[in-house]
């Protein structure tokens, strides 16, 4: 998600009737958080199908990637990688979110 686009959301958070998000700028929010929805309502590590375009998640979370050749990757930090399509065996084809592990007090797992 883009600078630009976060901040509009976070104004309509904190400001819901002073509606400051274009319709394009719903549209790329539902784009970007519908598989999410999806794969919690199917349950955290579901492999979510990806058509291309900006990294769908946070550049802080761990994903694991399945690219189009079908090699995989686990646990990488996906502001790393090239999130558009462009024909190749090493076009990213799906992704899962690895959820956060809670850790104790000590910071440990």
């Amino acid at each position: 998600m883009n600078k630009e686009l976060a901040e509009a959301v976070k104004l309509f958070i904190s400001q819901p009737l002073n509606n400051p998000l274009s319709r394009g700028q719903m549209m790329e929010i539902a784009r970007i958080a519908l598989p999410i929805l999806e794969q919690q309502e199917r349950g955290e590590g579901e492999w979510i199908e990806w058509g291309g375009g900006e990294c769908p998640v946070k550049g802080a979370t761990l994903v694991d990637i399945k690219f189009r050749n079908g090699d995989i990757i686990r646990g990488y930090k996906p502001r790393h990688l090239d999130w558009r399509l462009d024909g190749d065996i090493g076009d990213i084809i799906a992704y899962r979110i690895i959820p956060e592990r809670a850790t104790n007090q000590n910071g440990e797992q």
